[in-house]
């Protein structure tokens, strides 16, 4: 497939500083045991005074020399030590440094090398980033790799990892266009975009268990690695998806005639390349974060009863889908699954799910109409639209103890439905929004109906709430998963509509035409 050039700027190092500073692993503390070397004699000609040290600390390098040895007695690198320096090429960290913390050696366009000390815990954000580093070891004991540690060093061609557990953060080697070889195998942990916009081609994540993404993004995003071998899932893609914006994963299923999905541990990873009617495999016992995310192809979606999860964003921007079923089977839905489907107008949602997420339905303006689950217990700020007014929604919800964040997304004109209006008092959510909002009971538009053979009905609730549906006599008519009867043959049935535990019947007499 041929692909438009990306440019590599998109994740400029500027855009690392606006990240908000999330802490996913303590930072190993900073040793204090050797005395300031303010007046120690330093090798290659370089004066004493060209290092500010305090404490142990290396706060600031005033010198101009190509090659620098760090003194002896200095036990980690301050923030921004090093940072702008263009004469420095080379530059030898000695033992007993287990610390370089963020900035350190920014932009200091002219390093091509560094010798990193055996004892090294913690290389902190942007440390080295868009140096013109070419090949880099990092020693054993590291522990963590901070965001944006080495990105945009575009000269970087080849990386050694430790061989036991290491953290490598966001955007850690973002946009290494060059880096073509680093052994994953030993990761544990991995946050969004540690190896956008870099030559990979292989990459082992046998050992990868958690993956972290604030913006949703992948940790591979526009590479070219060839994940056809990944048998396994260590990790747990609810919150995160690490494929998402690979080839592999915007690739997968191309061209094929019918809907392909990628599929790997029972999880699904990709339905990118799906279109019109989804019904999802019963294989699948998880839907992965961003699953289908962007896809604007696909119209309508059915979960089975082997899905438990659906993760954060799984169906979010996909511009073009109206429906969506899932089973009894799902328990936890993540936040943004369904975000910015402006054309999503019917849902029903399992009966076992017990937190409605942040942004659930933020952006779907034409979901006026949803039925809470049977057993929630917490409603966050799940029902938000970017425009300032849309169409008066109707609410169908349980009476209990479940609590709310806020109004959750209520507006004035928004309808109320339970199926008791004299026990609203019971739930404190509920007595305080009925000051607000206009609270009904839930009926069904008939309770009695006479149709010819042949004839179909809607029976539907007043809020247009979602039901499990039944005949007594199916010979005479039976009904649908959405409350439509279709008359088969002369005789008197009773349908029934059970929701919240109530029942709500219809007597149906058939008549010939």
């Amino acid at each position: 497939m041929k692909r438009t050039s990306m440019g590599l700027a998109i994740f400029g190092i500027s855009v690392f500083l606006l990240y908000p500073q999330t802490t996913y692993a303590s930072q190993p503390e900073r040793t204090d045991e050797v005395s300031s070397g303010k007046d120690m004699e330093v090798n290659h000609g370089q004066s004493t005074e060209d290092f500010i040290i305090e404490d142990g600390h290396l706060v600031e390098y005033r010198g101009h020399d190509a090659k620098v040895v760090i003194p002896d007695n200095v036990t980690s690198i301050s923030r921004l030590a090093f940072m702008g320096n263009q004469e420095i090429a080379e530059v030898t960290i000695p033992y007993g440094v287990t610390f370089i913390d963020e900035m350190s050696f920014y932009r200091c366009n002219a390093l091509e090398t560094v010798q990193l000390p055996q004892g090294l815990r913690y290389i902190g954000d942007l440390a080295f980033a868009g140096t013109d580093l070419e090949y880099l070891v990092l020693p054993e004991g590291m522990e963590i790799i901070g965001r944006g540690a080495f990105a945009d060093c575009t000269s970087l061609k080849s990386v050694q990892l430790p061989q036991h557990p290491v953290e490598i953060h966001e955007h850690a080697f973002s946009s290494c266009r060059n880096l073509e070889t680093i052994d994953l195998s030993a990761v544990e942990a991995m946050g969004e975009g540690a190896f956008d916009y870099t030559a990979l081609k292989q990459a082992d994540i046998s050992s990868l268990e958690r993956v972290w993404s604030e913006r949703g993004g992948g940790m591979f995003a526009y590479t070219e690695i060839n994940f056809g071998g990944l048998e396994h899932l260590a990790m747990d893609t609810f919150e995160a998806n690490p494929f998402r914006e690979s080839y592999y994963w915007k690739e997968y299923g191309e061209g094929e005639e019918v809907n392909t999905f990628w599929i790997v541990d029972g999880v699904l990873l990709s339905g990118w390349n799906c279109s019109g009617k989804v019904e999802i495999p019963e294989t699948v016992t998880k839907i992965a974060a961003f699953a289908f995310a962007g896809n604007e192809k696909i119209t309508s979606v059915s979960i089975p009863d082997t899905v438990t999860v659906v993760g954060r964003g799984a169906f979010s921007n996909c511009r073009r889908l109206k429906t969506v079923g899932m089973k009894d089977s799902v328990t936890e839905l993540g936040r943004e699954a369904f975000w910015l489907c402006p054309q999503l107008s019917e849902i029903r949602l399992s009966n076992r799910i017990e937190t409605l997420p942040e942004d659930l339905f933020k952006g779907c303006p034409k979901l006026t109409k949803l039925t809470l689950p049977e057993r929630i217990v917490k409603l966050e700020p799940f029902f938000i639209s970017f425009i300032p007014y849309v169409e008066p929604k109707k609410i169908t919800l349980p009476i209990g103890g479940w609590e709310a964040d806020g109004d959750v997304g209520l507006h004035v004109g928004d309808t109320l439905y339970v199926t008791d209006r004299k026990q609203v008092e019971q739930s404190p959510v509920l007595a305080e929004w009925a000051q607000r909002y206009g609270i009904k009971e839930l009926a069904l538009n008939e309770t009695r109906l006479t149709l010819h053979v042949g004839e179909k009905y809607p029976l539907r609730f007043n809020s247009g709430a979602k039901a499990t549906w039944k005949s007594s006599k199916r010979s005479v008519a039976t009904v649908g998963i959405t409350g439509n009867i279709y008359a088969k043959r002369p005789g008197i049935t009773v349908i029934t509509a059970t929701i919240y535990g109530k029942e709500y019947t219809c007597k149906v007499e058939v008549v010939e035409k």
